[in-house]
Formats: C-alpha cells, sequence, structure tokens
C-alpha cells in the first residue's frame, strides 16, 4: 500500500486558565500565557518563557500540596502541548506528555473537558497526535504509531462528539486516526485489532474515498482463515468502488488461491458477455483461465490444460485487441507465452543422455523456441509503450516494465542479438533494475 503523508496545520488556542494560590502555580501559569503571546512573532522569546513555565508546572505537579489539583495537570497539559508549537521544542514531541496531563486532569474534573479551553486543548492534541502518527507509521514503527494514533483518537471522544462542533475538521481526523489504527495493527499483525478499527472506519462517511480499507480489512480477514468475511469485504468493496482494479485483482487472487477458479470463470464470462468491449474482463478470463492450466499454487495441471491455455490466449489477444496501446495487457500476453517456454526448457534441463531423450530434446527445444518468438511481439511492445512513461510508472506498472525487460534480454540472449542485449542492459541500469 503507499503510505500517505497529511500534515494537519495546527495554532494553539490560548486558554484563559484559572490561577491558583501556589506560587510555582501561578508562575506556571504567568509564563504559560507569556509563551502563548510571543510564540507566533517571537518563537526564542516565547520558548524562554515555556522553560520557565515548564520548570513551574514540573514543581506544582510534584509538590504534595498541589499534585491532586485538577488545574494543576490542565495547566501542564497546555504547557506541553503549547511547546510542540515553538521551534525549539518540536522535535522532541513535548504535546505526548501533554495528552497525558489533559487526561489525567479530564479524569480528576470532567468538566474541564467540556470547557471551551479544554476542548481547544484536546484539538491541538488531536492534531498534534495525527501528524506525528503518519510520521511514526512512515518510518514503519507501526506499534508505536498505534499507540500514538489511539491516544489522539481517545483524546476526542467517540463520533459526532458535541463538544466540537464548531470544529468540523475534528470529525475528519476523528475518522482518519482510526484508519490509520487499523493500517498499523495489521501492519503490526494485530488483526483483531485491525478488524475492529477497519470495519468501523469503512462506515464512516469522512472516508468516502479510501478504498484501501477494503483492500486492508480483506486481508487481516484472510490472516485470521476467515475466507468468508474475506470475499464478502471484497465484493462490498467492489460495489462502492467499481472501477477500482486492486479490489479487483484482489477478488481474482481470492478465487485462484481458494480453488474457485470455476466458479469466478462463470461470473467472468458471464459479464464479458454483457460488456464484449471491456478489456479488463477479457483480460481477467486470460489470468484464471492461464492459472487452471499451469496452476501456480502447486497443485497439478489439470488434464484438460491444453483447452484452458487455448481460452486463455483468445482471451488474453481480445483485451490486447480491445486496447492495444495498454503496456499491461500487452505484458500479460507475452507473458503467457514465455512462461510456458520456461516450463519446457525446465522439462528440458531435466532430459538424460539417452536416444530417446534425445530425440525428445529436440522436439521440446522447438517448441520452446516457438514459444519465445510467441511472446516477443507482446514483450517489445510493451517495453516500448513504458519505455515512453517510464519516468511515471507506479506499482504494478513498473513490476511488468521490470519482467518484461528482463524476458527480452534472456530472448535476446539466446537467439545471439547483442545489440538488443545491450539496448536492454542500458534501460536496465537507467532504472536501476
Amino acid at each position: 500500500m503507499s503510505k500517505k503523508i497529511l500534515f494537519l496545520a495546527t495554532g494553539i488556542m490560548a486558554a484563559s486558565l484559572t490561577y491558583a494560590q501556589k506560587d510555582k502555580f501561578k508562575e506556571a501559569q504567568k509564563e504559560l500565557k507569556n509563551a502563548l503571546e510571543k510564540n507566533k512573532d517571537k518563537p526564542a522569546e516565547a520558548a524562554e518563557a515555556f522553560r520557565k513555565a515548564k520548570a513551574a508546572v514540573d514543581a506544582a505537579a510534584a509538590d504534595e500540596t498541589t499534585k491532586g489539583n485538577a488545574q494543576v495537570w490542565f495547566t501542564r497539559a497546555g504547557i506541553y502541548i503549547g511547546m510542540q508549537d515553538n521551534p525549539a521544542f518540536k522535535e522532541s514531541m513535548p504535546y505526548r506528555e501533554g495528552v497525558d496531563a489533559l487526561q489525567k486532569a479530564f479524569a480528576m474534573d470532567k468538566k474541564l473537558s467540556t470547557e471551551q479551553d479544554g476542548v481547544n486543548l484536546a484539538a491541538n492534541a488531536a492534531f498534534f497526535a495525527y501528524n506525528d502518527g503518519i510520521n511514526t507509521y512512515n518510518d514503519n514503527k507501526y506499534g508505536e504509531a498505534y499507540n500514538i494514533f489511539k491516544k489522539g483518537f481517545e483524546i476526542v471522544g467517540p463520533d459526532k462528539d458535541k463538544r466540537f462542533v464548531l470544529m468540523p475538521v475534528i470529525d475528519t481526523i476523528r475518522a482518519q486516526t482510526q484508519m490509520f489504527m487499523g493500517y498499523n495493527a495489521f501492519y503490526d499483525k494485530h488483526y483483531d485489532e485491525a478488524i475492529a478499527n477497519l470495519s468501523a472506519a469503512k462506515a464512516s462517511p469522512y472516508l468516502e474515498k479510501e478504498y484501501n480499507i477494503f483492500l486492508i480489512l480483506a486481508q487481516a480477514y484472510e490472516q485470521k482463515g476467515d475466507k468468508d468475511n474475506q470475499l464478502a469485504t471484497l465484493q462490498e468493496g467492489k460495489k462502492k468502488f467499481p472501477n477500482e482494479k486492486n479490489l479487483q485483482s484482489a477478488e481474482l487472487n481470492y478465487y485462484i488461491t481458494s480453488g474457485k477458479q470455476s466458479e469466478m470463470v462463470g461470473k467472468l464470462e458471464e459479464a464479458a458477455a454483457k460488456d464484449p468491449g471491456n478489456p479488463e474482463l477479457q483480460l481477467n478470463l486470460g489470468i484464471v483461465y492461464a492459472e487452471m492450466a499451469r496452476p501456480t499454487s502447486g497443485s497439478p495441471a489439470a488434464a484438460n490444460a491444453a483447452e484452458y491455455r487455448g481460452k486463455a490466449e483468445a482471451a488474453y489477444k481480445k483485451a490486447v485487441e480491445l486496447a492495444p496501446d495498454n503496456g499491461s495487457y500487452n505484458y500479460q500476453l507475452g507473458a503467457f507465452y514465455f512462461n510456458q517456454a520456461a516450463d519446457i526448457n525446465t522439462e528440458i534441463n531435466n532430459l538424460g543422455t539417452s536416444k530417446e531423450d534425445q530425440k525428445k530434446y529436440n522436439v521440446l527445444l522447438a517448441q520452446r523456441d516457438g514459444l519465445f518468438k510467441q511472446s516477443l511481439p507482446g514483450l517489445e511492445k510493451a517495453k516500448d509503450i513504458f519505455t515512453a512513461k517510464k519516468t511515471n510508472l507506479k506499482g504494478e506498472e513498473q513490476r511488468f516494465y521490470q519482467n518484461a525487460l528482463g524476458a527480452l534480454k534472456e530472448i535476446y540472449n539466446r537467439t545471439d542479438q547483442a545489440d538488443k542485449v545491450a539496448e536492454i542492459k542500458k534501460l536496465q541500469s537507467e532504472l536501476g533494475f
């Protein structure tokens, strides 16, 4: 999955916090007010005020006479969350300790969570947690990222919390935070948590364009061995995103790996009959028929493998006929022949030295070379199409391009076409393959 980077602008909202009688607490309040007033225009002076405020509030939070005061922890939250918006402190992530302090303050005095100062601090904490979580997620620290997102999620409360009625962006942040909790739980192999969070996220009106939720949720069900929910999730995703190829491919792979190719063939043939001009349906038919003829799962070839190969060939050719300038379709047709040639080559390498094997060698060699020759038009067309847009290839196209170049180099080597081998090597070098 491609990782998503979305940073949200934040601005600490000044809080008019109640002053207490203790000196350290009063000092912390005073310096916090000073820091917030200067943070935008005079960040260096604000940083010094934050240092003084932090020292004072830490002392108050440790003092036996004030550490039980919710306002002390509330002020501590304001200081640490405020520090996150200052260049001198942001790298050390002080807001994290601020979130802990804010949760403690809310637990000690529930009214603070509904007052405007508390709402403002919670909103800022959620913004910081979201950005922090995204960075940590992109560093592949999934367990840590999950906990960061979870704190941000908890601090803003349940969906449609009326406290944030004037801050509608919080609804989006909450939804995306839960989505990323699901992603991180999945990549950290905590599939139950992934399923719980993604099941909630896929129903959110704020995530209407996030088809990837269905892909990851289906994979989580697959890891749990829950095939029924895996398929149901993919079908739900396809219904919501009918043009999303990744969901189509995932469903196709489900049927192939589940040994239900015949069921998938029936659906594809029915769909192709209704939409004969759709090259994607023809391509998928080709893939399923090719798998039935030459299972990649380790299952033995079907007794009627030749029939399936013929149907696969016809479907691949039809896809290319309908979309001749599609690099992926041309590659798939070329790879269909190349893979058959590679299988025969393996058979050749396993032959013995008897006269009978020598006769068989000559027959197999002719078959292999014939298939290599058949693969060339599709592979070469794919190479030309992909080369023309090589700087913009992504995901599957980049993989197909790499595979096409590798296959062509092997064929050119076998046929002693040194100039073409050099051309392929040059392309591979330029692209870092």
